[in-house]
């Protein structure tokens, strides 16, 4: 089946029968590419095979990119579990070195035909896309979806579609032609311009606040990505040691051993990507603390285990970067000490409710970190899940 690597989205996807549609909508100016060559990558990955039929670009351009992202589209293809399918020469008038080749892709026919060579049965099949086919076919959007509906008797579909230059109408009645539908657009938050994934609608099922911010990263491919997530806690707690431990890269500016301005660590696991933010701990601070935990997402609060009498001052942290409004969960430092307090202990001195996460941790040898990303994630994903659930009982 389809296999975004966004598990949200998969986990959805997953429950669509054998043999179904799904409609990729972005924005114009927003490539979806990247995220039909993910799709490509993750499925081949698993053993099943995947089509790429591409007519708005020279296929070199999709090898290219998918090199780009970090892909080995060749061993895929070499394996058997890779197709290339070009319906783009055919229209350009240039010569294709492609095995899979529509001679005149004017034809569904030839079109449809040149598919089945690729041996699409049990296939993720990706069409790129709607929109040059449109463009190019007098009766683009009845003979596109005429292909669609034959192509599914043997595979799985998914189609990518640019709403640039269509009316509103055109584009509903485009999104009643298939099972699922995710649209890709950007939102403005403050003064940055993110996208994000919505998942409209999957199957019977319709969704209005099903949605995760996504970055695309060159190697890497696609990623749920949160830019910034507040590391906190009293003075000598574990601070920097926590960011570099939860970190694929990382970075911190220090005196004598103490952090002056900020740490920051760039985080990738598991598809999640986030930017990490770690603060000072020293009282001399406070007045920035505000600052730096504008437009935070979530806030990891480092605490040291073994030493309550920094707690206090742990609370008072809490306040000043309005941790409690957020996603919140506490890094219970230097946890393998004779002294340290249980998580049980930690939430209660702390006053904390019982939804926000305790983790244990020892962040210099990296002891409980896994359980703390997955921890975070689990978090970060918590409003999409929890939309996802309100909805589904509403029907």
């Amino acid at each position: 089946m389809f296999k975004l690597g966004i598990r949200v989205f998969d986990d959805k996807l997953r429950g669509l029968p054998e043999h179904s549609s799904v409609l990729f909508i972005s924005s114009p100016g927003i490539d979806p590419a990247p995220f039909a060559i993910s799709t490509v990558c993750n499925v081949a990955r698993d053993q099943g095979k995947a089509i790429y039929v591409v007519n708005n670009k020279p296929p070199d351009s999709v090898r290219r990119e998918g090199d780009i992202l970090g892909f080995d589209l060749p061993r895929l293809e070499e394996a058997g579990r890779f197709a290339m399918v070009d319906s783009f020469s055919g229209f350009s008038g240039q010569p294709s070195s492609e095995r899979f080749v529509v001679k005149d892709p004017s034809s569904v026919e030839q079109v449809l035909e040149t598919i089945e060579k690729a041996h699409p049965e049990r296939a993720v099949v990706i069409l790129d896309s709607l929109s040059s086919f449109m463009d190019m076919h007098e009766d683009g959007l009845d003979d596109f979806l005429d292909l669609v509906a034959r192509l599914k008797t043997k595979a799985n579909v998914m189609v990518l579609f640019s709403t640039w230059g269509y009316d509103p109408d055109c584009v509903k009645r485009v999104k009643a032609g298939f099972d699922a539908v995710l649209s890709l657009r950007p939102i403005e938050e403050a003064s940055i311009v993110r996208q994000f994934l919505f998942a409209e609608r999957i199957g019977a099922d319709q969704y209005e606040k099903l949605a995760v911010p996504i970055k695309i990263l060159r190697p890497g491919g696609v990623r749920v990505y949160f830019p910034k997530v507040l590391i906190t806690g009293p003075h000598r707690s574990g601070k920097s040691t926590m960011v570099r431990a939860m970190s694929t890269s990382a970075v911190s500016v220090d005196r004598m051993g103490t952090t002056v301005a900020m740490d920051y660590g760039y985080l990738d696991y598991k598809g999640f990507a986030c930017d990490l933010y770690g603060t000072p701990g020293q009282e001399l601070f406070d007045p920035i603390l505000g600052i730096l935990a504008e437009e935070a997402v979530a806030v990891v609060l480092v605490i040291n285990a073994t030493d309550p009498r920094t707690f206090e001052r742990a609370r008072t942290m809490l306040l000043r970067t309005k941790a409690r409004t957020m996603p919140l969960l506490v890094a219970a430092n230097y946890s393998d000490g004779e002294s340290a307090l249980p998580p049980g202990e930690i939430r209660r001195q702390l006053e904390l409710p019982d939804d926000v996460p305790v983790i244990p941790t020892v962040a210099i040898e990296k002891k409980g970190i896994s359980e703390l990303l997955d921890a975070l994630i689990y978090k970060l994903m918590g409003v999409a899940l929890a939309e996802t659930r309100k909805e589904e009982g509403e029907q």
